[in-house]
């Protein structure tokens, strides 16, 4: 009789994820603990418990202040369509452009970083997603990682996406269409730099932006960074 094959046989990061797991339940860490990856920036947000412990001893900034470079602005600009970065040095100002015509570089990463979870992780938060929306919607997200909910509060309809932030659209009444008012992107404990991955399994990043979004639309907001719908951190 063969062997059963055992999940750390077909995934190397399945013993990590249970190691890091246990870990947090024996400190009472409902989050859990991301996982840092090799290459890739894991960015954490300040109010977790560990995030001193497993950030980034330095940061790009502090990259530049050794180069001896200040770091003045960044912007994106629409006509070239590129970021333009402005930047301090020997007392002196200049700039550059970083190229943005599309987002294959956070396509790329994203793949990059779906080393950091399970299937099984991410089947229980499929499972939650299931009891919070409506069947059709549930189907939506099962066969497209997409489905729509629109806010009694304010009107906006939400465009929720697995692996993309989520797309804010209202009806401009002057016009008679819809207009993508932006893009909100929203890690709640960490993600991985110049991607859409954040260290929570893909599906509980939707949930959050789901839950946050009903119970405290302003909150949802202000703690997402809000990309302008031309942009590559857009994803459109």
């Amino acid at each position: 009789m063969a062997e059963l094959t055992t999940l750390e046989e077909l995934d190397n990061f399945a013993s990590t994820r249970n190691m890091l797991r246990r870990m947090a339940a024996a400190v009472g860490e409902w989050a859990g603990i991301p996982i840092g990856l090799d290459g890739e920036e894991l960015i954490i947000e300040p109010s977790y418990p560990f995030a001193k412990i497993l950030g980034p001893k330095i940061g790009p900034e502090d990259e530049l202040a050794v180069a001896g470079v200040k770091l003045r602005n960044t912007f994106w600009s629409s006509r070239r369509r590129c970021r333009i970065i402005v930047y301090e040095k020997d007392g002196k100002i200049d700039w550059i452009l970083t190229p943005g015509v599309h987002h294959f570089d956070y396509d790329l990463h994203t793949l990059g970083c779906s080393f950091a979870w399970g299937i099984e992780q991410e089947y229980h938060a499929l499972q939650l997603l299931g009891t919070l929306v409506k069947h059709n919607a549930f189907k939506q997200y099962l066969l497209t990682g997409t489905f729509l909910e629109t806010s009694p509060r304010s009107g906006i309809t939400y465009m929720f996406r697995k692996l993309r932030p989520t797309v804010a659209i209202k009806k401009d009444l002057t016009r008679d269409k819809l207009c993508i008012l932006c893009t909100l992107c929203m890690h709640p404990i960490a993600f991985y730099a110049g991607s859409w991955a954040g260290a929570m399994t893909p599906t509980d990043d939707v949930i959050a932006h789901l839950m946050l979004m009903r119970g405290d639309e302003a909150m949802f907001w202000r703690r997402s960074n809000q990309h302008a719908p031309h942009t590559p951190e857009a994803g459109l």
